[in-house]
């Protein structure tokens, strides 16, 4: 649909608001039907009201589709950034688990380090994406303090498994750990 064949939000809203309760489960059944980024959407953000160890298969589904841009269970690796990031904000926003974003954002700079140590240099553009996505790692600790302590190793193996690679990646990637370690740890 072109955007300007689109409804505003606020009007949306207001339509939603005012129907039946059954009428927007069948809404939501059909969507879940649609696809399956909309089934794995909508099954992430309703799974803490669900039993079972949902949120952990609800995790590895979404570590799934990263790891298989880097390492396709068939054929040769897509690589393409934007699938891999999408994984983790849809995780992020339909779960509200911080931790598991997290785990995502480290899965993702992971398997780019991984993936250039099995294959050699990579272009420019990639090293940028997986740094890039190693600064909002960062962040994120500042924003949730609590779980550096959970993924502090991950961190530091990052570093110590990017020693070998060359293009200034190494380097950047060392600094940011050092300076982020003085500084989270120092405070």
């Amino acid at each position: 649909m072109a955007k300007e064949d689109s409804v505003k939000w606020s009007d949306l809203k207001k339509i939603l608001q005012d129907t039946d309760k059954n009428e927007l489960v069948d809404l939501i059944r059909d969507l879940y039907k649609r696809s399956t980024d909309d089934r794995r959407f909508i099954t992430a953000r309703y799974m803490d009201a669900i039993s079972g160890d949902l949120k952990g298969q609800m995790l590895e589904k979404y570590r799934k589709i990263i790891v298989n841009e880097f390492f396709p269970d068939r054929g040769e690796e897509k690589l393409r950034y934007s699938v891999a990031k999408k994984a983790i904000t849809d995780y992020s926003k339909a779960s509200g688990d911080p931790e598991g974003t997290l785990d995502l954002m480290f899965t993702y700079v992971e398997n780019g380090v991984k993936y250039t140590n099995t294959y050699g240099d990579i272009d420019k553009q990639f090293y940028l994406n997986i740094y890039g996505m190693l600064l909002k790692i960062c962040d994120f600790f500042w924003e949730k303090k609590e779980l550096y302590p959970l993924f502090r190793k991950r961190l530091f193996k990052v570093c110590q498994d990017s020693r070998n690679i060359g293009w200034g990646f190494r380097e950047m990637v060392s600094d940011t750990v050092i300076n982020f370690k003085l500084n989270f740890e120092g405070e």
